[in-house]
């Protein structure tokens, strides 16, 4: 092979060794690529005046390194341009898919958390994050949904829903969680709060309730909860808690209804 078409060769392959890595160091920063750049480039530019020396004159060499240092100036350029471009475009999908993981974790009538974001939360474990943490948990649930549903319509029903939800939260700590468990039903998780404390919590919600729901709802609406409290120490057994709780949660409403059914008889409240 004639010696002008091998170091001819030599020039080319060497050329796009070091586009591809001036291409590479435009998305990825990283001192041993830099370095690798750099040491193709000069064996590329060397190799390219070593060849264009053999063939035209000094004029033209200088002409010819002029025009590649303008190639390479505007490849840069470019990539740096699409880089940009690429930059705002990861960073307008990162924010659409937060959007998107919220309205996903989010119930739309009350903006508390709902189901799928507690199983997100049962799920951190498996990620790798720390299981252990303790407090209490509450299983919330309207008494009279239905009968409001009934006679006054779904829109009360809503504004009832909406109410408890806002009463809860006046309740409880920022960093605690309110969940929509179903259509009458809400899950509290009050982390690193002793079940004693919780309860004492959840025990005002009825007189919040009492007291704000007409300004709140708009209308003259009773709007009473049952609820019952469990404590948990790891998000492992939060499940068995929630099950505890909710079984306290029925107890509560018997008593509350067998009591209301004894009042009834006997015609006078009962204390």
């Amino acid at each position: 092979m004639d010696s002008n078409i091998g170091l001819a060769i030599q020039c080319a392959g060497v050329l796009l060794i070091a586009l591809l890595s001036i291409f590479m160091r435009s998305s990825i920063k990283s001192n041993a690529l830099k370095y690798w750049t750099a040491s193709w480039a000069s064996l590329s530019f060397s190799l390219v005046i070593l060849f264009t020396a053999f063939h035209i004159s000094f004029r033209q060499t200088i002409l010819s390194v002029v025009f590649m240092i303008g190639f390479f100036g505007t490849v840069k350029v470019l990539m740096q341009s699409v880089r940009r471009e690429v930059e705002v475009a990861n960073t307008k999908l990162t924010k659409a898919r937060d959007q998107l993981e919220l309205l996903v974790q989010m119930d739309p009538l009350t903006e508390a958390l709902n189901r799928h974001a507690f199983h997100s939360l049962l799920r951190r474990p498996e990620a790798g994050h720390d299981a252990v943490t303790s407090g209490s948990v509450a299983v919330l649930d309207i008494d009279n949904l239905k009968p409001i549903n009934d006679t006054m319509g779904h829109s009360a029903g809503d504004k009832a829903i909406r109410a408890v939800a806002r009463a809860t939260r006046s309740l409880v700590r920022a960093d605690d969680m309110l969940f929509r468990w179903g259509g009458d039903e809400f899950l509290v998780l009050m982390f690193k709060l002793p079940q004693p404390e919780a309860s004492r919590r959840m025990e005002k919600l009825n007189k919040i309730l009492e007291e704000n729901c007409e300004n709140w709802i708009g209308m003259q609406l009773s709007v009473t909860v049952s609820f019952g409290v469990a404590g948990f120490t790891s998000l492992t057994d939060l499940g068995q808690a929630i099950e505890q709780a909710d079984k306290a949660m029925y107890a509560q409403r018997n008593r509350v209804r067998r009591t209301k059914v004894v009042e009834e008889k006997l015609g006078e409240p009962v204390f």
